[in-house]
């Protein structure tokens, strides 16, 4: 951009008060240039924002592991047992963990007896004793025909 204070931009040169009062009215115009395209700069960010979440979320749906069929999906939950010990009521731990991802799984979990033929069991004090029962019931109902493997009290 051309401007009539070219020759003293850049210096140490300190404009006159006249001088001052142009150069105020000179940015005008660019200051509300710099308002107008930060404005349209936000609201396409914001669009830019919107439409790249409608798209996530619809890409999400495409995920591979949607389209697993449940048999696979069983099979996957069961090598997701730990090999050199009984699964814990431990959220953190399969089979819990794997049905608290979504719905599809929580269903295909609950009806994998295998997931549920063993467990172990720490018992931390004999107050808890009765709603660790009650766990151990609900957890044992899930396993169906399979045989119940290992039950380890601590």
């Amino acid at each position: 951009m051309h401007s009539p204070f070219s020759n003293i931009l850049h210096t140490s040169a300190v404009p006159s008060p006249a001088e001052c009062q142009q150069i105020q009215e000179l940015l005008r115009g660019p200051r509300q240039e710099i308002t107008r395209l930060q404005r349209l700069i936000d609201e396409t960010t914001q669009k830019r924002d919107e439409l790249q979440h409608f798209v996530d979320a619809h890409t999400a749906l495409l995920s591979s592991a949607r389209c697993l069929p449940d048999d696979i999906l069983s099979e996957i939950f069961v090598a997701c047992l730990a090999p050199t010990r009984n699964p814990a009521f431990c959220a953190d731990q399969s089979p819990l963990l794997v049905s608290h991802i979504s719905t599809n799984w929580r269903r295909v979990a609950l009806s994998t007896p295998r997931l549920w033929a063993s467990m172990h069991i720490a018992v931390p004090d004999q107050r808890r004793l009765d709603r660790l029962t009650e766990q151990v019931s609900l957890w044992l109902s899930r396993s169906g025909a399979v045989d119940v493997c290992a039950l380890n009290l601590l």
